[in-house]
C-alpha cells in the first residue's frame, strides 16, 4: 500500500500543476478568466496539506508553483534578453514567494484567529505589493492579477470604479473562500462548508451579473472624430542605423501608409513609438524625418499626427542638469522615448515615457549605485537611464481635443494612465513596438491590456504598435477593428470624445493605498496572536503544576 506521505507527495504535486493551469490559462487564452478566481485554493491547499502530513519544504514547492506560473505566462521576454528574461522571471517569483513565505509565517505564529487571520493578512499584502510595484522603478507588474480578466472584459465592467486590483480582491477573496469551503468539508463539518459554498457562490455571481448588466446598458458618449493608425510591421532589429532600412526609407514607407489610410475628414494619424530617432526637442526641424511629415502634413492642414521617435534635449551648463543626463564633449544631454503632436502649422506638444522597461530604458537606484550601468551594460543592457517625464500628459490637436499618449508598455499601468484623463484627455492611445518578442503571447496580451484602460476610464483606445495587434477598442473594451500579425496595414475608425470622468479615474487605485496599512494592522494582529497564544500557554502551565 502507498503510505500516507507519499499520497500526501503526489497531490502536492497535482496541487502545483493545478495552480499553473488556473492561474496562467487566463493570461494565455480568450475567455478563460473565471479560472483564475480559483488560483490561489491550490497554494492554501498545498501549505494545508504539507502541515497535516508533516511534510518538509513547503516553501520550495510554492516557490516552484510561482516560478512556474511566471515561465508559463511571460517565457516570452527571453526573445527580448536571455540575461533580463532570467532577471525578471526570477525576480517576480521571489517577491511572489516572499508574500507567500509570510503567509505561511503568520500561519504558524497566529494562536487566535488561526483559522482566517492568516488568509486576510495574505490577500492585504498582496494586494499592498501590487500597488507599489506599479510606483517602483524596479517594476513588472504585467501579472497583476486582476488582469487575468483582460479577455473576460464582459465580466469586469466594474473596473470603472475598482481598476484591476479590483479584480485582484476579487480572485484573492474567491480563492480564500474555496480553500475554507474544502477545509471544512475535509473536517467533517459539512454545514459550515455549505455556508462557505453559498458565499463563494455570491462573491462570483454578484459582481458578474452587475457587470453584464451594465456591459449590456452602456453606450458610448461623446461625439465622434476620424483617427487613423498605421502598422508598419519593420524587423526592429532592421532600424535606426543598426541594419538594412536607413531612415529614409522608413519615413517614406510610414508616409505612404499614411497616404493610403487618411481622408479630408481625419483628424488624428497615429504612429508605434520610435517610428524615427535624433529628433532635438529644442529645436526639431533641424531633423530631416521632421521635415518630411510637416511637407506630409501640408497636404491635410485638418490633421493632427502623433508619432514616437527617440530624442534628446541638450543642455549647455556645467555640472549635470539631471540625474539621467549624459555627457557629450562640452555639453550635456538627456534622451527620452517620446511621443510628439504636430501640425502643419505648429509643434503641439510632446510627452516623455515615464514608466520605463528596467534594464533597457532605465538601470533601478543607479543613483545610488553608478556601477550598476557598467553591470547592466556588460549583459547587454543600457549604461545610463533616459530622462522621462513625472506625470502622464495630454496632448492637445488643432481641434481642441486631447489625446493621452500611453508608450509601450505604459498601458499596463492604469493608476498613472488615468492621470491623462484627469488632464483632459478624450481618448487614448498606445505607441508601441511589440515585435521584440516574436510571435509569442506577449503582444496579445499587451493588447487586451488595452481594453482595461477603456473600461477604466469609460475612453475609446487606439493602439497602434509596430507589429503585433493594433486595433480600436470602444468604451466597453471591445475590439472593433485589429491588425494581424507581422503585417503591413493601415486602419481607419471613429473615436467618440468622452469628457466624463469614473470613479477610478478620479480616485484612482483606492484598494491598493487601502491595503498598505491594513497589511500593516494585520501584521499587529498577528504578532498579538502569538503573543496572546503564549501567554495563555504559560497561564494554563501555571494552572495544571498547581
Amino acid at each position: 500500500m502507498i503510505s500516507s506521505r507519499k499520497k500526501a507527495k503526489w497531490a502536492v504535486w497535482g496541487l502545483i500543476f493545478l495552480f499553473v493551469a488556473l492561474s496562467s490559462l487566463p493570461f494565455l487564452f480568450k475567455g478563460c478568466g473565471p479560472l483564475a478566481l480559483l488560483c490561489f485554493t491550490p497554494l492554501f491547499c498545498i501549505d494545508e496539506i504539507c502541515r497535516r502530513e508533516k511534510l518538509r519544504g513547503a516553501g520550495w514547492y510554492g516557490f516552484l508553483a510561482l516560478l512556474l506560473f511566471n515561465i508559463a505566462t511571460t517565457f516570452w521576454v527571453w526573445f527580448i534578453s536571455p540575461a533580463g528574461a532570467i532577471a525578471a522571471l526570477g525576480l517576480n517569483s521571489l517577491f511572489m514567494f516572499i508574500l507567500y513565505a509570510l503567509f505561511r509565517w503568520s500561519r504558524k505564529l497566529c494562536k487566535k484567529g488561526g483559522k482566517w487571520l492568516p488568509y486576510l493578512f495574505f490577500a492585504a499584502i498582496w494586494l499592498a505589493w501590487e500597488h507599489i510595484y506599479f510606483n517602483i522603478d524596479l517594476t513588472w507588474p504585467w501579472l497583476t492579477l486582476g488582469y487575468a480578466f483582460a479577455t473576460s472584459h464582459k465580466l469586469i465592467q466594474w473596473y470603472e470604479l475598482t481598476g484591476v486590483l479590483g479584480g485582484s480582491l476579487w480572485i484573492l477573496t474567491c480563492s480564500i473562500l474555496a480553500f475554507f469551503g474544502l477545509r471544512e468539508a475535509m473536517d467533517g463539518r459539512r454545514k459550515s462548508a455549505w455556508w462557505m459554498a453559498g458565499a463563494l457562490a455570491t462573491i462570483v455571481l454578484i459582481p458578474t451579473i452587475c457587470s453584464l448588466v451594465r456591459y449590456y446598458s452602456y453606450r458610448e458618449k461623446g461625439d465622434t472624430v476620424e483617427v487613423a493608425i498605421i502598422q508598419p510591421s519593420v524587423d526592429p532589429f532592421q532600424r535606426h542605423g543598426h541594419g538594412t532600412l536607413t531612415q529614409d526609407e522608413l519615413d517614406a514607407q510610414m508616409i505612404r501608409m499614411a497616404e493610403e489610410v487618411v481622408t479630408p475628414a481625419t483628424r488624428y494619424l497615429i504612429t508605434p513609438e520610435t517610428v524615427t530617432y535624433g529628433i532635438d526637442i529644442n529645436l526639431p526641424d533641424t531633423s530631416p524625418s521632421f521635415q518630411r511629415y510637416r511637407e506630409f502634413l501640408g497636404k491635410y492642414p485638418q490633421l493632427n499626427l502623433l508619432f514616437g521617435s527617440l530624442t534628446n534635449q541638450h543642455y549647455f551648463v556645467g555640472g549635470k542638469p539631471t540625474p539621467t543626463a549624459r555627457r557629450t564633449g562640452p555639453f550635456w544631454y538627456d534622451r527620452f522615448n517620446s511621443a510628439m503632436l504636430i501640425s502643419h502649422t505648429m509643434n503641439l506638444g510632446y510627452y516623455h515615457k515615464s514608466k520605463l522597461v528596467p534594464g533597457t530604458e532605465c538601470i533601478p537606484f543607479l543613483e545610488q549605485a553608478p556601477w550598476l550601468g557598467k553591470v547592466v551594460d556588460k549583459f547587454g543592457g543600457a549604461s545610463s537611464s533616459y530622462g522621462r517625464m513625472k506625470q502622464m500628459e495630454a496632448l492637445e490637436g488643432t481641434d481642441g481635443n486631447k489625446v493621452v499618449p500611453m508608450i509601450c508598455y505604459e498601458s499596463v499601468y492604469g493608476d498613472y494612465s488615468r492621470g491623462g484623463v484627469q488632464r483632459g484627455g478624450n481618448f487614448m492611445a498606445v505607441m508601441t513596438n511589440d515585435a521584440w518578442w516574436g510571435d509569442t503571447p506577449g503582444y496579445r496580451q499587451h493588447f487586451r491590456y488595452a481594453a482595461l484602460r477603456a473600461i477604466e476610464n469609460r475612453r475609446d483606445v487606439v493602439q497602434a504598435a509596430n507589429t503585433g495587434l493594433s486595433g480600436f477598442f470602444n468604451q466597453r473594451g471591445d475590439v472593433l477593428q485589429r491588425t494581424s500579425w507581422w503585417k503591413e496595414e493601415s486602419l481607419r475608425g471613429d473615436v467618440h470624445l468622452n469628457d466624463s470622468l469614473t470613479h477610478f479615474t478620479i480616485h484612482g487605485d483606492v484598494i491598493g493605498r487601502l491595503a498598505k496599512p491594513l497589511s500593516l494592522l494585520l501584521a499587529l494582529l498577528v504578532l498579538a496572536s502569538f503573543v496572546w497564544g503564549k501567554i495563555s500557554a504559560r497561564g494554563k502551565s501555571a494552572a495544571d503544576n498547581s
